[in-house]
């Protein structure tokens, strides 16, 4: 019997300024093994387990199954082992991670490899943006829009050297839903014009290493200021002007905060964005992490 083994990586998304646009995908991730059984079963290892269905309410499983009727495709019955390295409902791209995921059950399970426009297609229609999901699938610093036809189109580019991604983890959870619900649906002419200068910027800042552009290119109107009455301390977090800081913005829809700095002073800056939040009564961890540049990997186990 042939198994298989892939792992998808964990994301950031909007990089500030770049709402529903920019994703850069991180060194944590989502290990799945997978194999032909009698029945579906699904184990769970790693962070979150207590959150992660093992049933027919699974994410990936109702992603594969999805899959499979809309192609018209038999998906015969399969045994998932999963280890969770990505925390859930904190903004580093988990349900883009598992729809990946998902999709990739489908395929090693029919053998009906699809094209990366049929991935997005269904991926769509459990998470309509691009920016986790591009990055996901394709690892690195992602640029991603919707067409009018309902594609997508995605440029994966290269991050310079030079700088650390730092990320810290509230204990809390905050789902992408209630994070939206409190957004605007209009903004200002000036409020546009001021993140669409600023994603520019950023793209710009991140591929050539002019780090000292990134702080203001980090920058945003459209979702941080309305989302900080979700998380304690986030303006104070975002206003933080640490030695080695580069740029700071909101990972996804939170309550994570992402920060790219000097390698030689991550740690302080990792601690002092914890401080900030503790003063605030919330309890948070900081980790140091690196770029993935893969994406999604897949690796075939052989079994006699």
């Amino acid at each position: 019997m042939t198994a298989h083994r892939f792992r998808i990586p964990a994301s950031t998304s909007n990089l500030g300024a770049g709402f529903d646009a920019l994703g850069l995908a991180l060194d944590r991730y989502l290990h799945v093994s997978i194999e032909g059984a009698a029945n579906f079963t699904i184990d769970v290892q790693g962070l979150n387990v207590e959150s992660i269905p093992t049933g027919m309410d699974n994410l990936l499983l109702r992603v594969a199954r999805s899959v499979a009727d809309q192609r018209a495709r038999k998906l015969p019955p399969f045994r998932l082992a999963i280890v969770n390295e990505i925390p859930l409902a904190r903004g580093l791209g988990s349900s883009a991670t598992a729809i990946i995921a998902g999709i990739t059950c489908y395929e090693l399970m029919t053998d009906d490899r699809l094209s990366d426009e049929e991935i997005f297609r269904y991926a769509f229609e459990f998470e309509p943006h691009p920016d986790n999901l591009a990055a996901a699938l394709y690892g690195g610093l992602v640029s991603a829009a919707r067409t009018s036809s309902g594609g997508v189109c995605v440029a994966r580019l290269d991050v310079a050297s030079g700088s650390t991604p730092i990320v810290v983890i509230p204990e809390f959870e905050l789902s992408t839903e209630k994070a939206r619900k409190v957004l605007p649906q209009s903004y200002s002419r000036a409020d546009t014009v001021y993140n669409i200068q600023r994603t520019a910027l950023a793209i710009a800042a991140l591929t050539t290493g002019k780090w000292a552009l990134l702080r203001e290119a980090m920058r945003d109107r459209i979702h941080q200021p309305y989302r900080a009455s979700l998380i304690p301390g986030l303006d104070e977090v975002l206003a933080l002007d640490t030695p080695g800081l580069f740029g700071i913005a909101l990972s996804g829809a939170g309550p994570t905060v992402f920060a790219l700095g000097d390698p030689d002073k991550a740690d302080a800056i990792g601690s002092a964005m914890v401080g900030v939040f503790g003063k605030h009564g919330v309890r948070s961890v900081f980790h140091k992490l690196g770029i993935d540049l893969k994406g999604r990997v897949q690796t075939p186990l052989c079994r006699n």
